[in-house]
């Protein structure tokens, strides 16, 4: 079977290979487990004021563990879509690897969705993964999103970005998300940003309810947002009331893992 699967620098799907894929698949089978740990290490730290201490520890593991990208959903649905006419539509889900390590509960509990050697990497390792199909994989978004999660592409563990998974984060249970608030380095804005319309915000407050990264705030009489935290999810554009916001285009934008060039390609076509 052919290991495909993404690297962001070219935007082409290639092959994985079988040490790299062997690595992976030991790691989805003990993540639950890293997972505890690093949640208790974090806590302790946490505690005792070791911020310092932490932000070193997240540039060390940042070298071995996933970090990720975050995105919109209409950029995780054109990445499924993009995927699927090239051929390569693995796509499998199983339980928040959160929510499963760390014993907590909220909203849906299966969201993990893995894709191309990913997929089979999981299926490998955890019996509770099953496949899906396309458009199951971009209704499961859709319903994610409507949740308040923020899809975020993540790539494999000192690979230099070979992306296998579209996680849908939230700022509660999610471990890489309270880590990367913590000390910084895990999660990385996506290609858009948020635009303001003052003038059509009707301080419903919406928005500032939906953020994850505290980028919005009300004031009289309309929401600010600080650009420098928008992240690029776009949660907060889906419930405008007003239809005071929408993303545009990040200047300076860094291609990190999200193939932006291969999915615009495939969109023209």
């Amino acid at each position: 079977m052919a290991h495909r699967s993404m690297h962001p620098k070219n935007g082409e799907l290639v092959e994985v290979g079988r040490i790299q894929l062997w690595l992976h698949t030991l790691y989805a089978r003990y993540e639950p487990w890293i997972l505890r740990v690093l949640d208790l290490t974090l806590r302790f730290f946490l505690k005792v004021r070791g911020k310092f201490i932490l932000v070193v520890l997240a540039r060390l593991l940042n070298r071995f563990l996933p970090t990720g990208e975050v995105v919109t959903l209409e950029q995780a649905t054109d990445f499924i879509d993009t995927i699927s006419g090239l051929g390569n539509s693995q796509i499998a889900v199983g339980p928040c690897r959160c929510q499963e390590a760390l014993g907590k509960r909220k909203g849906t509990y299966v969201t993990d969705m893995v894709i191309m050697y990913g997929a089979e990497a999981y299926k490998k390792a955890d019996e509770d993964y099953t496949d899906l199909s396309p458009e199951e994989a971009k209704k499961l978004l859709r319903e994610l999103n409507e949740e308040g999660r923020m899809p975020t592409f993540y790539a494999c563990m000192g690979s230099g970005g070979w992306v296998f998974a579209i996680c849908s984060c939230e700022s509660e249970i999610c471990f890489p998300f309270r880590a990367h608030q913590a000390a910084g380095g895990v999660l990385h804005p996506g290609p858009d940003i948020v635009a303001l319309d003052r003038e059509s915000c009707t301080a419903c407050g919406k928005c500032v309810e939906r953020c994850h990264f505290g980028a919005n705030s009300l004031t009289n009489p309309t929401a600010e947002v600080d650009l420098t935290k928008c992240y690029g999810c776009g949660l907060c554009v889906s419930t405008c009331s007003g239809g005071a916001r929408m993303m545009v285009k990040r200047e300076g934008y860094r291609n990190r893992y999200y193939p932006i060039d291969l999915v615009s390609k495939a969109s023209a076509h």
